[in-house]
């Protein structure tokens, strides 16, 4: 190859820079959202995606050396100085879209070394407010700048399951862990156990959305306060200036409505943004059923994906919004042979105090790089329901997706631990193995006496 054709030939080696960044920044993709980017096809490249990413790095590197050295060799200084501006560049901008990746994707800040930690021996208090991924979750999150704001949404996937298929619509909101444990008082909203769907914080949209699903007979009577509205029906307009928007009962076309209360400001325009995006996103989360309507798929929704990739321990926890003193929880592990899982919550003060202790068995596999989902508590036949303190299983109903913590007033917050153990199946050790610790400011439930 000729010298000048050598120099054509390394004066546009921004093409393989872009390469090279594009597939770093395809590999990030299945690190970043895990539970969505995990096909069977995938799986023989997962456990070298930091090594792809590394090499596509290192290749950038080569390339940017062997150019501007070629370069400055012909004494082209201003050509080695143009190389590396466009490599520079290039990665510029592909560190910017990682980091608009990563938020969007809602990963946690490197530098909180301490959440990384499997065992949590910090005092720190955290906040329970993560969202919990399995079926039985009563926090929503929704986008209503997606959303109309002129009529009511429509709801295709709901309808066609009322009037075509009436007995698995049934069948999912009483089975549902999500919805099948919510209070039919007429003030649902203000009881635990509805779901609630909740606008980003980060959008300057104040409020929450409230629902549940309400089976009505002929003859009977709907909630005081709920307007009656179909789909592509006007929003009911308040009664009173100033006043919120009303609560709204979404017919079906059959028995069952969709009861619906916003709780926030009084904005007329967002409230039925939200209002839509509820509807919206509750409509979609049937549509495999609609467009499958068997047992099977039934039962997927109820139950939910049990495992995804990965090989640390996790924990969340959740207080649902406006739902002050219960909580949903789900640990996330694997312990690669059959035992029990523990979940101890102590108060921080205290190490000796058991507030309350869960037990369930173990799901596991021979493969370290997944986990498996578990609920607290679950609702599963194989959950062993915690007896330590058996005089609060009047408060839910049996089977119920969440719990309350004995100590203490509502709205008297305290610190807990949350500590993960692991008893394997047969073994002589007196102490669980400890798989994860941490710490949470809480509250309980009404008002507890203290013991």
């Amino acid at each position: 190859m000729s010298s000048s054709r050598l120099s054509t030939v390394l004066g546009t080696t921004w093409i393989l820079h872009i390469c090279c960044a594009a597939t770093a920044l395809l590999a990030c993709i299945p690190i970043l959202w895990p539970e969505e980017s995990y096909p069977d096809f995938l799986a023989p490249v997962l456990p070298q995606l930091g090594q792809i990413i590394a090499g596509s790095v290192l290749a950038s590197v080569v390339i940017l050396l062997i150019t501007c050295t070629h370069f400055l060799l012909r004494i082209k200084n201003l050509q080695a100085f143009l190389q590396l501006i466009y490599c520079s560049a290039i990665w510029g901008i592909g560190v910017l879209i990682f980091v608009e990746m990563a938020i969007e994707a809602d990963v946690p800040s490197p530098y909180e070394t301490a959440e990384r930690q499997p065992i949590q021996e910090t005092a720190i208090l955290h906040q329970p407010t993560e969202n919990i991924t399995s079926p039985a979750s009563l926090v929503i999150p929704i986008d209503p700048e997606t959303s109309q704001a002129n009529t009511i949404a429509a709801v295709p996937n709901l309808e066609k399951l009322e009037k075509e298929h009436e007995e698995l619509l049934t069948a999912y909101i009483t089975r549902s862990p999500r919805w099948a444990y919510a209070d039919k008082g007429d003030t649902f909203y203000t009881r635990p156990g509805h779901v609630v769907l909740v606008p980003p914080s980060s959008g300057g949209i104040p409020g929450t959305v409230h629902a549940t699903f309400r089976t009505v007979a002929e003859g009977e009577q709907l909630p005081d306060g709920f307007v009656p509205v179909k789909p592509g029906d006007a929003f009911p307009q308040p009664t009173a200036e100033n006043e919120e928007l009303p609560d709204i009962a979404l017919m079906l076309s059959g028995k069952h409505h969709l009861l619906l209360a916003w709780r926030g400001t009084k904005h007329r325009d967002t409230a039925q943004k939200a209002i839509n995006a509820a509807i919206t996103t509750i409509d979609s989360q049937v549509q495999k059923l609609a467009e499958n309507p068997t047992e099977e798929t039934l039962e997927r929704m109820c139950t939910g994906k049990r495992k995804r990739r990965g090989s640390t321990p996790g924990l969340r926890v959740v207080e649902p919004n406006n739902q002050y003193g219960i909580y949903q929880a789900e640990v996330y592990a694997n312990t690669g042979r059959p035992g029990t899982l523990l979940l101890a919550i102590r108060d921080i003060n205290d190490d000796n105090k058991l507030l309350r202790l869960f037990s369930f068995p173990a799901r596991y596999s021979p493969d370290s790089q997944e986990i498996f989902r578990h609920d607290i508590p679950g609702s599963q036949e194989e959950w062993i329901r915690d007896s330590t303190v058996s005089d609060m299983a009047h408060l839910f109903p049996p089977g119920a997706p969440f719990f309350a913590i004995k100590c203490g007033e509502s709205h008297n917050y305290f610190g807990v631990s949350f500590e993960l153990q692991f008893a394997p199946s047969g073994s002589d050790a007196t102490e669980p193995q400890t798989l994860l610790r941490r710490h949470y400011k809480v509250q309980a439930y009404e008002n507890q006496p203290a013991e």
